[in-house]
């Protein structure tokens, strides 16, 4: 891409300030610490994250509410928000809004701002996501199920997608040898087909249930439909060539089952 010579007057104050970013190295001069500048402040900011918490009210089953040690999991996932640069978070809870809602309010407690879509009915991961289309910006936004924990670097998922340039990226486990989980099939980042498990070609992995998606993606859901982000978009976006994988190899857990919910604490009480 051609460049254009620009002139530009700035105050010694200014100067200053850029001089401090030229290293030599990574940013040689004057006019790289600029570019280099005005580059970050214009590139899309990932500050906003939505939360599919919905749970059984009849069974009182909100794995949100599950503990580690005398923490919910959904106060662990909010303070790593915040810790990531995340101001605003949306919470799609569904039945278990109420609930959800007396236990976390609006956030402030947390350094955040917390808002409530609300799910008149069931309508899927993609459904609910749909519902909080009114609280999104233009930004790209993060996407995080309420029932996971992981040491995942938000920070480095972050950076990952808007280098890739693709609608969506999906944070993924490669999980070699497990039959039962669902096979991708990968070009680069990017996953280009989702294949039956009993296929023998492309990788098994676990889908983290951590994603960064543009507001585009949300063009692809009917409103007021019940529709799964895993099985209804994601494909689509597979063959448009718009879906990347983030390869995550550290510590995941799905809190909904008891076992990995122990481990879970296991983890976090040693530090790990």
């Amino acid at each position: 891409m051609g460049k254009q010579r620009l002139t530009i007057t700035l105050s010694e104050t200014i100067l200053k300030k850029v001089d401090k970013y030229i290293d030599g190295v990574q940013i040689r001069n004057r006019s790289h610490a600029i570019e280099s500048l005005l580059e970050n402040s214009l590139s899309p900011s990932i500050d906003t994250a939505v939360i599919l918490a919905g749970g059984n009210k009849v069974s009182n089953d909100i794995p949100a509410l599950r503990k580690i040690g005398d923490r919910p999991v959904l106060a662990i996932t909010l303070d790593k928000l915040r810790e990531a640069g995340i101001d605003r978070v949306i919470i799609c809870a569904g039945a278990v809004t109420a609930t959800i809602q007396s236990e976390f309010g609006d956030g402030s407690s947390y350094g955040l701002s917390v808002v409530y879509a609300d799910e008149p009915k069931e309508l899927g991961t993609a459904g609910a996501l749909k519902l909080a289309e009114s609280y999104l910006s233009e930004d790209p936004f993060l996407v995080i199920h309420a029932d996971v924990l992981s040491d995942l670097d938000l920070g480095d998922l972050f950076e990952f997608h808007l280098q890739e340039h693709a609608e969506a990226t999906i944070a993924v486990k490669p999980a070699m040898g497990t039959k039962e989980l669902g096979h991708v099939h990968l070009s680069g980042n990017r996953i280009d087909a989702f294949l039956d498990s009993s296929e023998q070609r492309g990788i098994s992995i676990i889908n983290t249930g951590i994603y960064i998606l543009n507001p585009e993606v949300l063009l692809l859901i009917k409103p007021h439909t019940k529709l799964f982000l895993e099985h209804d978009i994601f494909p689509k976006l597979a063959k448009q060539g718009e879906l990347s994988a983030f390869v995550f190899q550290g510590n995941w857990f799905d809190v909904t089952k008891d076992e990995r919910l122990h481990e879970a604490a296991e983890a976090w009480n040693s530090g790990r």
